[in-house]
Parts: structure tokens; sequence; C-alpha cells
């Protein structure tokens, strides 16, 4: 969710000596474009058009590649907008190795989870089957050569995640338990209070599953699965054995949504039913692999022993002898995902290194790390040939929205294999340059600035503040960066103190300080901005959602120096939070104890016990279902300043969550905050968002105002 930083103690509005802000040499990027009239007035004759918010709507997406074992072909889900139906379509499509031939692979929409065999001879997928209420996500087989889908299982409940065992003879996946018909018919008709935090349920109804295993094969129909773990408990992650006899997975025996360091890892003896414990600790582990020789299990977390406020870490569980060791302990990349090459004596893993992300190759006895891939964007979803020579992965940079490619890893060559959004060559996108500065303790902080081309003079600036706090903003594709360069806004994206990507000890930087260091960062690197010529301190905005509309919330209580203010899924009130929302890194690291122990500290870090401070025009946004961050922690900053009279906003989307998803909740959103921004910033008072060509529907969202 969060958090980060070191603040000031006083309570008066202040302002920060400037900071000299310095171009990576290495990362410096070029910037090119139109110049500012044309990008708040429209494309001039002869120049690329804009980019628009309808542009960022309307893309086409890719992603989860899944390359055959041979390395012929790649699974991978095309994603396209329904503008009339409010929600986009995805499909599964395959292409060739060689980038050609691209086509839908299954019929359906509802089509899910496309995986090879280890054969390469099926793919499965799952999709709903059944009637009524009774239609459920199950199980089916499709294969590779030609032929009809075939339905796999016919489970109670829906089919969740799903691993094909090694031989390919059977398929493991993980479903909910089912109720008992009369209990089940009960609920029905209206008994089902949710006990909170007691068996399987949080702060909403919860449920026990588990672990199946289903026979693959085509023959005879939908067959019934074997379930392998106990009941009475929450499965995460599970991995099968390489010969099939062992699952290792994690699970909890309650369901505490704030309690995620209970989970452990178990390893099963499918055959005798018994299970030994692998960890009993205090810190969450995922992301299961088994060795290839089945002698060693591999897993994901922070600690051995506790939740520290960590990147994450790679471990080695040795069966034979119990012994557990950190893979890469003295690295600071940060790796999101993994998979054991078939020799057993590497690891391909895919890590962002400060704002860029590749795929490296860990050798697991010596450590030593080799970089494979060398992008400068964004490297994610790494798919693997049976051999490791090839890979098939995502890619985004600052002006490429996300394709598909295929790398050879020997030979350091790749190939395009896909090109979803071909008009997009024709826009005139920027590339940020790497910036860094030095914040008021001394301490050099990295982060992206988007300007727009050809201002020569400063103009009006948009600090915007990520997520996380453990957030961090990369050269992937930001279509929100880019939509405001188009309207003539210099963008500043800090990668405070609490980022990820830059090791342990910058992710640490904020602990018990969200509000101080981190937000010395912000106005240092806004200070240096106005030095550099960039932003016109009369001209300036701040934006954030998440922990960037909690760290926005609290900026504009300690200056005045913004104009205009786009909160989005913000906490105001730490106490009140407290019960409600996900508190787990807050109690734990970026505020220590909690409202009673610790209550002064609570408080004072709370933005809405300043709210009498701020006198900056503020605009908020909220999801009506987010229980990350509560809908009541807008709506009491909201209330507070108008009660207080700041102009203010409040935007409320109903069914959204933490994230606003709905295609015409997505386009209120951008276009609310454009209109709020050139209001305050630019005084274009005037200002009304275009209109889309497609017609409008009724749009159910709730302004109060």
């Amino acid at each position: 969710m969060r958090l980060r930083a070191r603040a000031p103690g006083g309570g008066v509005l202040h302002r920060h000596r400037p900071a000299v802000l310095t171009g990576s040499t290495a990362l410096l990027a070029a910037i090119s474009g139109a110049p500012l009239s044309s990008q708040e007035n429209g494309s001039p004759e002869g120049a690329n058009p804009a980019f628009t918010v309808d542009d960022a709507i309307d893309m086409v997406r890719v992603s989860g590649p899944r390359i055959s074992p041979d390395g012929s072909r790649i699974l991978f889900t095309r994603s396209e907008l329904d503008w009339e139906k409010n929600k986009r379509v995805s499909r599964i499509w395959v292409v060739g190795s060689d980038g050609r031939n691209a086509r839908p692979f299954t019929g359906s929409p509802d089509d899910r989870s496309a995986e090879w065999s280890p054969d390469g001879r099926w793919v499965s997928f799952t999709r709903p089957a059944g009637e009524g209420d009774g239609r459920r996500r199950q199980l089916f087989l499709l294969p590779v050569d030609g032929g009809e889908a075939a339905q796999l299982t016919k489970h109670s409940t829906a089919v969740g995640s799903y691993r094909w065992s090694p031989d390919g003879a059977s398929i493991l996946f993980l479903a909910s338990d089912s109720l008992p018909d009369d209990l089940d018919r009960e609920r029905k008709n209206g008994d089902d209070a949710i006990f909170i935090d007691e068996g399987p349920n949080g702060q909403t109804r919860g449920s026990w599953n588990g672990v199946w295993r289903v026979t693959a094969g085509i023959d005879g129909g939908p067959r019934a699965a074997t379930r392998l773990t106990e009941a009475g408990r929450i499965v995460g992650n599970f991995a099968p054995s390489p010969n099939g006899n062992f699952l290792a997975y994690t699970y909890r025996t309650e369901n505490r949504r704030n309690a995620g360091h209970l989970a452990e890892v178990a390893l099963l003896t499918i055959q005798s039913g018994e299970e030994e414990r692998i960890t009993d600790n205090d810190a969450p582990e995922s992301q299961l692999a088994w060795s290839p020789d089945g002698r060693a299990i591999t897993f994901v977390a922070p600690d051995l022993e506790t939740w520290e406020l960590d990147q994450g870490n790679l471990y080695h569980h040795y069966i034979p002898t119990g012994e557990t060791r950190q893979l890469m302990p003295d690295t600071d990349i940060d790796m999101r995902s993994y998979r054991w090459n078939p020799g057993g004596r590497s690891i391909d893993i895919v890590a962002l290194d400060r704002t860029v992300a590749n795929i490296y190759r860990v050798g697991v006895r010596s450590g030593g790390i080799e970089q494979l891939t060398h992008e400068t964007g964004v490297v994610s979803g790494a798919s693997f040939d049976r051999l490791h020579r090839t890979a098939a992965f995502q890619f985004a940079g600052p002006t490429e929205p996300g394709d598909l490619w295929l790398a050879d890893l020997e030979g350091g060559t790749k190939v395009r294999l896909t090109e979803a959004n071909p008009g997009m060559a024709e826009k005139d996108l920027v590339q940020p340059e790497v910036v860094r500065w030095t914040s008021s303790d001394g301490l050099e902080i990295e982060g992206l600035l988007y300007r727009p081309a050809g201002r020569s003079s400063p103009g009006a600036a948009v600090l915007e503040i990520h997520g996380g706090p453990a957030g961090v903003f990369t050269r992937g594709f930001d279509a929100d960066a880019q939509i405001l360069v188009a309207q003539g806004y210099a963008v500043l994206q800090p990668n405070v103190r609490g980022s990820s990507g830059y090791g342990d000890a910058l992710l640490r930087g904020n602990m018990n300080d969200i509000g101080g260091g981190d937000y010395e960062d912000l106005m240092t690197g806004v200070d240096a901005i106005i030095e550099r010529g960039v932003a016109h301190p009369d001209s300036l905005a701040v934006k954030g959602w998440s922990y960037g509309g909690i760290l926005g919330g609290w900026t504009i209580t300690r200056t005045d120096r913004f104009k205009a203010a786009s909160l989005g899924a913000m906490v105001a009130d730490w106490r009140s939070e407290f019960g409600s929302g996900f508190n787990f890194d807050v109690v734990r690291w970026y505020l220590g104890g909690d409202p009673w122990s610790n209550r002064d500290h609570w408080a004072e870090r709370s933005a809405y016990t300043h709210l009498d401070r701020v006198t900056t025009p503020t605009i908020l946004f909220h999801g009506a279902n987010d229980r990350t961050d509560t809908m009541e922690q807008s709506m009491n900053f909201f209330a507070g300043l108008r009660h207080l009279g700041v102009e203010a906003r409040f935007i409320l989307f109903p069914r959204e969550g933490h994230g606003i998803a709905e295609p015409r909740h997505r386009r209120t959103l951008m276009m609310e905050e454009m209109r709020w921004l050139h209001r305050y910033v630019k005084g274009l008072t005037d200002w009304e968002p275009p209109p889309r060509e497609a017609a409008d529907e009724k749009n159910d969202i709730k302004v109060i105002s």
C-alpha cells in the first residue's frame, strides 16, 4: 500500500532551499516532440498528433506470454476495449517464434490462464462451465494439432491457479471448499452473517481451499479430482516435485488480512499423506519451485525468521540436510520472478535495477549474476523454452506501450512477436530523463523527468508521487505522464526513500518516518527542477495514488507552494484506518506500534490532524469498494476541506476497489483531473473535456460537490 520518510516537527508552512539537479550521463534520454503551444492547443499542421486520454483508454494490451517447450509458438492474452459494454475483452492468441501467423487460439473471450503441457501436445485453459448460477470456471484441454476443446474438470467450485505435473500425466489446481447443501441453502436464504477473523473469514467472507489433482486426458469426459491437502487451511502457492511424489505448498490456518506472516511452507508426501513443515517463523513465504533433480526447494521470503522490510530474498532449501541458505545475498537488484534452468546449476530471474528490469542468470552454487537482456525499459512476464535457450517476454519502454518479444539468450538477438498498437509510432511521445539530486540530509535521490519538447522557459509542472510506499517509477510506458506532457506540463517522478529497485538501505529509509525524509526528497526535487529552469514556482501541482495520495495529502499540509492537488485512494487519518484498512506495513514499519502505544506519532503523521493548514485546491478520487485504503478517508478529507472553505471536489467510483478499472471511470478520472489542473495551475477556467467519438451511455459516477 503505502509510505516512507523522516519528517519536520514544526507546524508552519515552509519552503526548501534549492538543490542541484543532474542528468545521469549514462541514462540521460533525448527529448523530442512538438513545441509547447502545439501541445496545449492541438498539434500543428504536419506534426505528429499528441497523445490523448482516449489514446490511452483505447490501447490494445498484450500480456502473459507462454512459450511452447520446443520454442516454436507463444501463447498470449490480447485485451481490447469494448466501450459500449464498458469493459475490456480478452482472448487467448498464439504467434509463431518468427512473429508471424498471430491469430486467436480459442474461440471464447471467457478463456483464461493458458498453459502448455510439458510435452507441448496440449494447451490447458480455464473457461466458465455449467448452467445459470452454477457456472464456474473449469479446466479444459485443447490438442495443439487440431480438434475441439474438451472439459477436463467438473468441480463443485471454480478452478483457480493450476500447474501441470512435470510428467504431464495430471494437473494440480487450487479450489475453494464447497459448503454442505443445507448450509449453502441457508446462506442463500439470508443466513449470511460474517464472523470477522474467524475460520476462513477475514474482513469479508472467505472460505477454506485446497490443492486437488486430476488426471490429464480427454477420453471419457470430465473426471473427478482428488484432494491432496488437508481441510481447514488456506493454501497460497504450490509446486509438485519433478517425480510427482511430493507437493510443496504454503498455507495458513486463518484468513486475517494483516497476518500474512503466518504462512508456512509444507512438504507433503502424496502417497502416504505424511507432511513436514519446512518453515516455522514470522515471515511470509511465496513463489515455490523445485530444483530439476528434486533435491531442493526454492522460495521467496523477506527473511527466514521475521517479516522484515525487504525487497524479497530467494532461499534454497536442500531437503537431504535441511539446510536453507540465501541466494544473491549481496545484490541490490529487486527480483520479481524466477525459473530454474533444466541442468539445475542456475536460475533465470527477472529483476528490477533502479528504473529498468531485465533477465539475469544466477549461479546456484557460486551466486554469480549474469545479465542476459539489456533493455532500456521494463521486461516482465518472462517464459522460457524447455532448454532456456530462448525467452518470450513483455517489454515496455517510455515510448513503447508494451509488446511481446522473443530473445535468444545465447546469441543476444531478439524477434518482435506483436505490434499491438501500430498507430503509436505516429504519436508525439517523449523520453524521460533520469535525473538525480541531493535531498536535505545529503541522500542522493533519483527520479524521472518528462519535459514538454521545445519549452525554453519555466512553465507548469506536476510532482507525481508513486504508490507503495515500496513502489517505483520505471522507464516503462507511463500513459498518465505522456498525457500530461502533451498538455504542456513537465512531470517530475521522484523515487524517494522507501522505493524498490535501489537496495534494502533505500527501501528502509522511511521506517517510522512517513512524511519525513520522503517529503524532503520531494521538495528538494521540486526545488531542483525550478533551479534548472524547467518549472515555474507559481505553476506547480502535486498528484498521487495510494501512498502517493497519502504523501500528497501530507504535502499540502506542510506547504502552500502547489496551486492544485489530485489525490487518489488516500489515507488521511491513521488511527481511524487501523481496523478497516490494510495496516500491517504501517504497524510494523512505517509508523510503528499502534494507535495506543504510539498515539502521538500516529496523530502527528496524519494529514487530517493538520487539515486547517491546507489552502491548496484539491480534487479527490476513490473506489467505493476499496478495502486497502477505505473510501471514508477521502470523504473525511473532502468534508474537512469544504468545512474550512478550501476549494475541493470528490469523485467516488461505484464498484471499484483500490484501482479504477472500468473504462468509463478511467476516462472520467483522467478528464476531471485535467480539468482541475488546467483551472488552478494554468487558469483555464473554461476548459472542457473533448467529446469521445463513441456515444456515451449512462454514467453512474457520483460527483460530490
